[in-house]
């Protein structure tokens, strides 16, 4: 994606992780009440265990028909894991510092993962909320779309060359290719397509607006991504998508205000220290 289009900040990126966060794990045998298949030195194998192997089986490996032959090719596939963690665990594997940080991982993920799916199911979207940001966000926006190009740089100094080299007449294309970091625009001179005002960055959007076709902003603009100079190449009325189009976006939208509350309120209450890091040889492998 460019580096114009909005992004979630911070807090946001907590609902990203949450589709990170999957993979396969043994319950703690006392809740899991499903039927044993098998036991290995004492320790069950459940058919719940045995489903969610597969789920995560099928992501990586294509899917096996469901038939006798099969079924017995994934339990022992099941039976090995849990014979080579055990026998992990009997040399002390699990003590190591790599395997200790893993599994803290795991768990991490495990437990964040249960508590956001959690929170968002007890935390439903009203629909009078998503009417009312729909009349907020997309019947109240302008309805224009536009078409612009762009060069990205990381200094101000930066983009004040490059300025001076179109104003003396370099062509916007060549500088975008050559020198813009945004990699997918700079592919094609620049080029961002078309687009509204919901789908940039505000501080992006709002110096698009006061120019005249063909023109190029006076000054770079400043975003979290670095400096833009920006070129308005065209503008085009455009209707508005009905409630029923985007009610799936704004039900994420609120739904991420609310995770980022969730999340902002957590912090607020946590006792966080946060001390100087120190980069060990290994830290960066």
């Amino acid at each position: 994606m460019s580096h114009v289009y909005q992004r979630p900040g911070p807090l946001a990126a907590t609902l990203i992780l949450m589709a990170l966060l999957g993979g396969c794990h043994h319950r703690t045998q006392s809740l899991d009440k499903s039927p044993v298949l098998a036991t290995v030195n004492g320790e069950r194998i459940t058919e719940q265990d045995y489903r969610d192997y597969v789920r995560a089986r099928d992501l990586q490996e294509p899917a096996l028909p469901d038939n006798t032959q099969s079924r017995e090719i994934i339990l022992n596939e099941l039976i090995n894991r849990v014979i080579l963690a055990q026998k992990a665990v009997k040399v002390g594997l699990s003590k190591t510092p790599r395997v200790h940080a893993a599994l803290k991982e795991d768990r991490e993920n495990i437990l964040a993962r249960a508590m956001l799916k959690r929170y968002l199911r007890t935390h439903k979207i009203p629909s009078h909320a998503l009417r009312a940001l729909y009349q907020q966000e997309v019947l109240k926006a302008p309805h224009k779309e536009y078409e612009a190009r762009h060069i990205l740089v990381t200094t101000h100094a930066s983009a004040l060359a490059i300025l001076r080299k179109l104003r003396r007449g370099a062509r916007f294309s060549v500088l975008a290719r050559k020198d813009s970091l945004d990699v997918p625009s700079a592919r094609k001179g620049g080029e961002l397509g078309w687009f509204s005002a919901s789908d940039v960055l505000p501080s992006f959007y709002h110096a698009l607006v006061h120019l005249r076709v063909g023109e190029i902003a006076p000054q770079p603009i400043k975003t979290r991504f670095g400096w833009h100079i920006i070129q308005l190449q065209a503008e085009r009325a455009y209707t508005p998508p009905s409630f029923s189009a985007v009610r799936g976006r704004l039900y994420r939208s609120l739904e991420q205000q609310n995770v980022d509350s969730m999340m902002a309120a957590l912090r607020h209450k946590a006792h966080i220290r946060i001390l100087p890091f120190v980069q060990h040889k290994d830290a960066a492998r």
